[in-house]
């Protein structure tokens, strides 16, 4: 996969309150779009990421796609708070998935 621009913990944090439901974001009218840059290409990385984190976290995944994903979010996500919110909202997948979240 070709490496996109890198994502912030701005973008996530749209990400996160529209849960990646990307058609309600634009049904909303894209707030804050403007501060956020190229948040389609940053959409779409966010969504990559966060279904391979899931593979990894879940255990589904080898060493090697485990070891590539890690050096994917480091490129992606160049600091520890981007990286932080993206953790989170798949740490919520596998609480979702176990049935651990109220």
């Amino acid at each position: 996969m070709s490496a996109p621009a890198l994502i912030s913990a701005a973008q996530i944090q749209v990400y996160a309150e529209f849960d990646g439901d990307a058609d309600m974001y634009q049904r909303r009218g894209m707030p804050k779009s403007e501060a956020l840059g190229d948040i389609w290409g940053a959409w779409g990385a966010i969504e990559d990421l966060r279904r391979r984190l899931y593979l990894v976290a879940a255990g589904l995944a080898s060493a090697k796609f485990a070891a590539s994903t890690e050096a994917e979010l480091l490129d992606w996500a160049n600091d520890e708070d981007t990286r932080r919110r993206l953790r989170a909202i798949v740490d919520r997948d596998i609480q979702l998935k176990s049935g651990t979240v109220v």
